[in-house]
This record gives C-alpha cells, sequence and structure tokens, in this order.
C-alpha cells in the first residue's frame, strides 16, 4: 500500500461481556480533553446511556455530539458504511477532523469480525489504522463469565489491554484469581484495575507498534511468555527450522463448552525465505485460521534487511509493515500466536513441513 502508516487515524475497539462497565468508562473517557477530536462509534444495539445532544439526525444515520465536543455515532447495518456517512457529515459541517476512532461492540459480540473490517475494507485501511483492543472484565463476576461464555474468553484473548472494572467490589483474593485467569488466557496484555470507570485515556491508547516507537519487545511482550521444549515424539526439526518454542507455564483456560484458549510464541534463528512464509501462513489459515484468534509477528525475511511485523487476526492478515533494522537487531523472528484449541505442535511441524530437506 502507498499510504503513510503515520497519517492514518488510529482506531481502539472498545469490547467485554454484558455488564462490565464499558458505557461508565466511555463516559468518563470522553469528557478528557485528550478525547476532544475523537469519534464514538456505538452498536444500535448497546447499552449506551452517554450525555449527549443530537447535532444532525436522519431516518437511517446519527451523528451525535457529546457534552465534552466529542462525536458519537451508531451503527446501523455496515460498519464501513456507517464511518464513511459520518466522515462525510462532519466534512459537510465543516467541522475538525478527528483524531482517533473508537469503536464499542456490544456485550456479546466477538470483536473479530470489526478487526477484519478494519483490515481488509479499502476505505477505512486508507483512513484508519487499528491502534489496540481493550477490553473490560468485572471483577465482581469476571471468573464465572469467562468460564461460562464463549465470546467473554474470545474478547479477553485477542486483547491489547485488559481492563478489570468494578474492584471496589470484591477483596484481594478474589481479585487475584481474576488476574491470574486473565493471564492465563492472554499472557502478554497488560492488565488495568479501574474503579468507577476512572481512568486516563493514554492508558487506553497507544497499543500499536507503531505508537510504541516500533519497539517489538513491548509490542510483542514475549517475555511473558515462558520457554518450553518440543513435546516428546515430536517430528525433528531440520535446519533453520523452528529454534525454541515459548508457552505459559500455567495449562490452558479451559472453558464449559470445551475450548482451549492458548497463547505461546516461537522463535525462527534464521531469516525466513519470503515463499516459505506465504506457503505456512496459506496452508495455516486454510487449516487452523477460524481457531486461529490472533497472530502478531517481528519476522526477518533471507535478502531483506528490514524486518516486517505481522498482525493477524483468525484467517485475516493485515499488509505486513516494513520495519526499522534495529526491530529486529538480533536477526530472530518472533510469532505470537493465540488460539482456541491448537497445540503450539501443530503450528511448528507444518512450518518445519515447508523447510527444505536436510542434505545426508
Amino acid at each position: 500500500m502507498s499510504f503513510d502508516t503515520q497519517d492514518l487515524i488510529p482506531v481502539t475497539v472498545l469490547t467485554g461481556f454484558l455488564g462490565s462497565g464499558k458505557t461508565t468508562l466511555l463516559n468518563q473517557l470522553v469528557r478528557q480533553p485528550s478525547m476532544k477530536d475523537a469519534l464514538v462509534v456505538i452498536n444500535e444495539f448497546g447499552d449506551i446511556g452517554l450525555d449527549h445532544r443530537l447535532v444532525t439526525e436522519s431516518d437511517e444515520h446519527s451523528v451525535v455530539e457529546m457534552s465534552s465536543g466529542c462525536l458519537c455515532c451508531t451503527i446501523r447495518g455496515d460498519l464501513s458504511r456507517t464511518v464513511q456517512k459520518t466522515f462525510d457529515a462532519i466534512e459537510r459541517a465543516g467541522g475538525e477532523p478527528f483524531s482517533r476512532v473508537i469503536i464499542e461492540t456490544t456485550g456479546l459480540a466477538d470483536p473479530a469480525p470489526i478487526l477484519h473490517t478494519l483490515m481488509t475494507d479499502y476505505w477505512l485501511a486508507h483512513r484508519l489504522a487499528l491502534d489496540g483492543v481493550i477490553c473490560l472484565v468485572d471483577a465482581a463476576s469476571g471468573v464465572s463469565t469467562l468460564n461460562a461464555h464463549r465470546d467473554s474468553q474470545r474478547q479477553a484473548a485477542i486483547a491489547d489491554r485488559l481492563v478489570i472494572t468494578k474492584v471496589d467490589l470484591v477483596d484481594e483474593a478474589r481479585l487475584s484469581r481474576l488476574a491470574e485467569h486473565l493471564s492465563r488466557i492472554n499472557p502478554a496484555a497488560e492488565q488495568l484495575q479501574v474503579r468507577h470507570g476512572e481512568v486516563a485515556a493514554e492508558q487506553l491508547t497507544g497499543g500499536s507498534l507503531a505508537k510504541q516507537q516500533r519497539r517489538a519487545d513491548q509490542w510483542l511482550s514475549a517475555a511473558s511468555y515462558a520457554q518450553v521444549t518440543p513435546a516428546a515424539g515430536s517430528a525433528p526439526m531440520n535446519a533453520g527450522s523452528l529454534v525454541s518454542m515459548i508457552a505459559p507455564t500455567s495449562s490452558p483456560s479451559l472453558t464449559r463448552h470445551g475450548e482451549q484458549i492458548r497463547s505461546f510464541c516461537f522463535t525462527v534463528e534464521q531469516p525466513i525465505a519470503a515463499e516459505l512464509l506465504e506457503d505456512w501462513l496459506d496452508l495455516l489459515m486454510s487449516l487452523m485460521g477460524e481457531k486461529i484468534l490472533r497472530v502478531k509477528a517481528i519476522v526477518k525475511i533471507t535478502g531483506r534487511e528490514e524486518p516486517l511485523a505481522l498482525h493477524g487476526v483468525q484467517h485475516i492478515f493485515h499488509p505486513p509493515e516494513p520495519l526499522p533494522v534495529e526491530a529486529c537487531s538480533d536477526g530472530i523472528s518472533r510469532f505470537v500466536f493465540i488460539t482456541n484449541g491448537v497445540e503450539p505442535e501443530a503450528i511448528t511441524r507444518l512450518f518445519d513441513y515447508f523447510q527444505p530437506a536436510q542434505a545426508t
């Protein structure tokens, strides 16, 4: 793509199960000075009680101005169409350009389709860039909700930051159990604890690689994982193949539906041929795409000085982004996977399948 990612408007996706406190948090966020030029996009099925006043309205579309100066629109059908109409309406009214977009999902929604739309819609992809996924979790009912509801686990699994709300309603022991449970689901996500939705906007933004000055260690959070060796009896790896695998020391989280959310990372010591990477990811996505909730990677490609950043959600990948050489100064490629019931060995063996046979 020819556009400069630095010029794109950052998008924060705000998710969380029913009753997790999204409305309280949004009302608090939109009053902060740094959010004055933000656009808040809400789902029409959401339980939203924002403090606002109507500025434009039609039979199928409305733009709402918050008391703070933020603007808010409601999704009535297609996300891309809603955002385009909002941009057009503000432009016709002579309004200022947005500095940020917040998209709030319903409590029962899997945020993956929204991420797919941001990554694949031509109009959106040339104007917006995902800054991060924020998931709210109720401290009082969080563990039981995560165990009982598939969508709540998926929301937490793909988040960049986990916000534990209503912490004043529980004791330290209960709060600690929830934090540990969330760490098993998504060990790399930063956890924040808030009361009454009070959190600085700056704590919820800046989760993208670009906003973190392209620091691969922060974006991938590889240090959040503990190193393990391949399972006994696994196929031997050829030269140049995976040299280490990393996974949480704790066991995967099992839901009542029999799903297992796994988070793991592996590294490749030698540069990877572009064709091998493409073939491996194509086959991986075709076989397991629906079960691979999120992928982040910094990859060193054979014959290319600059490494590439990869970001995928299920079977959809954002176009690779070139990075400065120092983002992968040791020449080691790092992949972080968050999956639903996919064993690390299944992915690593598939990678090994594309390796050239060793000379005898």
